[in-house]
């Protein structure tokens, strides 16, 4: 066991990652309650042991070098793996008041999470949650670090990563949806859905690769003038009378049933969008499991 044949002082990582992530020494020291020489020499001691330079420092801040970059991710993941083992380890099935770490769409989180966190914070009602939203490749590698315990994303989210548990969660409709001036105008006359500026998401997905197939099966060359990577955006232009959006019926909902937004009835099937999460189960809490658990049916239910 190699680990037990070298000499290495542990605190010496501890120091490095506390540097790199503080980007200074002086709040290194602030953040680990020992003297700034100690940590100083600690990293100094480190360099040395490993024949190379760590940190550019200057003025202002410190800078990892190459080397120090390729040092940190290993470092990172060994806390992060000392961490997710205490937290297994101290947590009890009949006290179930663990941190659940979760990756999602802001968008989707909105109908998805509300109605399952209070479900299950009436079981358990010392359970944390951390909501962390952002884009495909952030969370994605969040998840990887062991950052984040699941990511709800769009289908497929992993392809080849045998480590991880990937489970289609639902299907949804999609629509297009526009202002009341909009929805009159493609009322009277349907070929003025060609005139309409389009606001659509990011490329990229099933879905909107499905959709830009089956407008041009249907000879309908739409304006594409703005790309919003959020729907909530999106939904905001289309109030605003900007041009009509496209997207998961589920998030416009609430303001089609209200008046304030419109379907437009098409005379051809909109795209389905897939929804998958994804997982280390390795390295899952009791109280993660059980709420994902719980999160897997509800959302069946959808």
């Amino acid at each position: 066991m190699g680990i037990f044949n070298n000499e290495s002082d542990f605190n010496k990582y501890r120091f490095f990652y506390a540097v790199a992530e503080c980007k200074s020494f002086s709040k290194a020291t602030d953040y680990l309650h020992v003297s700034q020489p100690a940590i100083s020499y600690g990293i100094k001691e480190l360099e040395s042991q490993l024949n190379t330079k760590l940190f550019i420092r200057n003025n202002k801040n410190v800078v990892l070098t190459d080397d120090g970059e390729k040092l940190l991710y290993y470092v990172k993941t060994a806390f992060d793996n000392l961490t997710m083992g205490e937290r297994i380890i101290k947590e009890k099935d009949d006290d179930l008041n663990g941190v659940i770490r979760i990756g999602i769409y802001s968008h989707i989180s909105l109908f998805m999470l509300p109605n399952v966190m209070k479900k299950f914070n009436e079981k358990h009602p010392n359970a944390k949650f951390y909501i962390y939203s952002s884009s495909n490749m952030e969370m994605l590698e969040k998840l990887r670090n062991r950052e984040l315990d699941f990511v709800v994303l769009q289908y497929p989210i992993f392809i080849n990563e045998p480590n991880l548990t990937e489970e289609v969660l639902c299907k949804l409709e999609t629509c297009f949806f526009a202002d009341k001036k909009h929805y009159e105008l493609y009322c009277k006359d349907h070929s003025s859905f060609k005139n309409f500026s389009l606001i659509l998401p990011m490329r990229g997905y099933q879905d909107i690769n499905t959709l830009e197939e089956t407008l041009k099966r249907h000879n309908l060359m739409l304006k594409n003038n703005i790309t919003s990577y959020t729907t909530e955006l999106s939904t905001e232009l289309v109030k605003q009378g900007i041009g009509v959006g496209w997207g998961l019926k589920k998030c416009v909902k609430e303001y089609i049933d209200n008046g304030i937004l419109y379907e437009l009835p098409v005379d051809f099937d909109t795209p389905i969008t897939k929804f998958s999460v994804a997982y280390d189960s390795t390295f899952l809490n009791h109280t993660t499991r059980e709420f994902l658990e719980m999160f897997k049916a509800e959302i069946k239910k959808l």
